[in-house]
């Protein structure tokens, strides 16, 4: 991770910890958010003994402010030019919704991805926007090269404490799912960092799509807590493809059914001859 990945991760903490009511979070309790989200990096490894001196040295980005709360405990608010929104308690976010994530992050079915500015549904593989074309905003994906490039970013800021990391370069044929596999291969902490930080990245890249748009945050940000105030947001359909996305939505659907365990194939209602035939064909190879 990067000084300036850091900054914003940071700064992103400190927005989903703030209230209508209570517009600073103290730096004792951001200290202890940022090594629970992130307990391989610190204020320290950017060379800043406590979080307060590191947010000192970006105070005047005008993005943070240090202050003073009435119990004279030192505390950090947003500054003026900070684009990440506040957001209320029941509003912190755990994570990306699913249907989010695929739709920002993934390649594929191949077609255009849109929202709907009302209720946050997702609709993917289109080939123009539904109708009233109004109510509905594209999303473009975040493309193979930006991720490449976070991917070089990575490996090329974070020690390789005697690993061989040559095998990871970004080639012209990268992929994200290959580049995980192999770094997971190589050194597990590492591959967890690298997770951490692609997920900072795409939610910096998510929340600024959604602010552009005024679209609220729980449009593409799981709550932290349930509540049943919580209005529920529509996960995302997938239209019927035309012949040319036929192959990329198969893909998918296969990759998706790859991952799951065992028990939970087994809950999928398949049709009983398609289950012989398969039946059949495992005996005789």
């Amino acid at each position: 991770m990067t000084y300036q990945d850091y900054v914003e991760f940071l700064i992103q903490t400190v927005a989903e910890n703030l209230t209508p009511t209570r517009n600073y979070i103290t730096t004792a309790a951001l200290g202890g958010l940022l090594l629970k989200a992130l307990p391989d990096i610190s204020w320290k490894t950017f060379g800043k003994r406590t979080l307060s001196a590191f947010i000192q040295d970006i105070e005047g980005q005008g993005k943070l402010a240090l202050i003073k709360t009435q119990k004279d405990a030192l505390a950090v608010t947003l500054g003026d030019t900070a684009s990440a929104p506040v957001v209320s308690a029941s509003e912190k976010t755990s994570s990306l919704r699913k249907a989010i994530w695929d739709a920002f992050v993934l390649l594929s079915p191949s077609g255009k991805r849109f929202m709907h500015r009302k209720d946050g549904t997702v609709r993917v593989a289109l080939e123009a926007a539904p109708v009233p074309t109004e109510d509905w905003i594209e999303i473009t994906p975040i493309d193979l090269e930006s991720q490449k490039k976070w991917a070089s970013d990575f490996l090329a800021q974070n020690s390789t404490d005697g690993k061989d990391f040559s095998a990871l370069s970004a080639s012209e044929d990268w992929q994200p799912q290959i580049f995980i596999q192999k770094l997971r291969q190589i050194d597990e902490a590492s591959a967890r960092a690298w997770n951490k930080l692609r997920t900072v990245k795409v939610s910096v890249v998510v929340q600024n799509w959604l602010t552009q748009n005024s679209l609220p945050h729980n449009f593409a940000f799981q709550p932290a807590t349930k509540s049943s105030n919580n209005k529920s947001v529509a996960e995302y359909t997938i239209e019927t493809p035309s012949p040319r996305n036929q192959d990329d939505l198969r893909k998918v659907i296969l990759a998706a059914l790859s991952s799951l365990p065992i028990e939970k194939l087994l809950e999928i209602p398949i049709p009983a001859g398609v289950m012989l035939t398969a039946l059949s064909d495992a005996k005789l190879r």
